[in-house]
Order: structure tokens, then sequence, then C-alpha cells
């Protein structure tokens, strides 16, 4: 029996976001270690705001969001934002709610920027990797990197081919063999005829 193709608004939602995402899926252990690093870093967060005033986007879910957009390579937060809309597996990464609105693009920015700049981002990254899941993964060995391979391969994703207008460039004809040099074609009427001292060295 066929199915309709019917779509019915629903009045309650019973999604749980925790039961969409697969069991195996990267970020689950990313955002367990980014949990529990954010965790230790509570008091931390608590002496940055004040006490009284307009709550202000959790840290928490700033960061959280910024590693997204750095992980899935989000050029703008204004796309991050759209994405945040609709994506469920973004929305469980941050910690929204399905039916929680996501936030306004220079609200999102100006909140993440005020927090960055107190020095948290290097707490963050400190706490990240002494986490005991991450610290066996770092390595003092020492390794070097070109930086000009680094710009070019940083440049790949904004190149874009310059259209030749003027056609594929010819190569230059050595000198003595251009086509104003070229013997006179036999059969073509209009070509002047060959001159009486043609050939003949002088003197």
């Amino acid at each position: 029996m066929r199915g309709t193709d019917e779509a019915s608004a629903a009045l309650f939602s019973y999604v749980d976001l925790e039961e969409r995402i697969p069991t195996n899926h990267p970020l689950r252990l990313i955002r367990r270690i980014v949990n529990d690093a954010l965790a230790g870093l509570d008091a931390e967060f608590d002496a940055l705001y004040r006490k009284e005033g307009r709550p202000s986007i959790a840290p928490e879910r700033l960061i959280r969001a910024s590693l997204l957009q750095i992980l899935f390579g989000v050029r703008s937060e204004r796309q991050l934002m759209e994405q945040m809309d609709y994506n469920l597996l973004f929305r469980w990464f941050v910690g929204l709610g399905i039916d929680d609105p996501v936030w306004v693009p220079t609200v999102f920015t100006k909140n993440r920027d005020r927090l960055l700049t107190t020095g948290m981002s290097r707490k963050v990254m400190a706490a990240i990797l002494a986490h005991p899941e991450v610290r066996p993964l770092l390595s003092d060995e020492h390794f070097s990197v070109d930086g000009t391979l680094v710009k070019a391969w940083a440049a790949m994703r904004s190149f874009q081919p310059k259209a030749d207008e003027a056609g594929p460039s010819q190569p230059h004809a050595p000198p003595g063999e251009g086509p104003e040099n070229a013997p006179p074609d036999k059969d073509d009427p209009g070509s002047p005829p060959p001159s009486a001292n043609s050939g003949v060295r002088s003197g």
C-alpha cells in the first residue's frame, strides 16, 4: 500500500536529540571532552560575568558553537546560526533544545568576542589538552612545517580560475620565421611576384 505524501503539523514535539545522534558519531567523544574541560572552568566563567543584569549567552554554548564553526568550516556567523536553526546535530552539540530559538548573528558575535578577549580561549584550549583522553595523543617530538605550503593550501578554497579573454597565448616564432618572412604562395593570385634580385647576392 502506497503511503501518502502529506505533511501534518504536530501540536507537541517528542523528539529526543540524544537519541537522534548515532552512538558512534565522532562528535560524541569531542562533546564529552569539551564538557569536561568547561566544567573545570566554571569558577572562571563566574568571575567574568556580573551577578546582576540581562543574562548573556552561556559561555559554554558560545565555545561549543565556535568549535562547530571551526570543525565544519562554516564561513560566517550568519551561516552558523542558519545551520543551528535546522541542523539537529548542531543543536545537540551546542546544547539547544529542539524548540529553542537560535541567536541573532550579531548578538552571538559580540558575546563570543567579549568572552575570547579575556584570554579564556587559552584556558579552554589548555583544559582540553590536559584532558586524560587527549593527553596520550600529544607528543613533544619536534616537527617543522613549511609556512608557504600552509598558505598555499589555505588559499585553495578561495581559488577561482581567471577567464582568458585573449585566448590561449601563441608561442613566439624565432627571428626570420614569422609570417611576414614566409615564402609567397604560388596558388595565391594576390601574392606579389618575387623580386628579380631575390636570391642573388650583391658584390
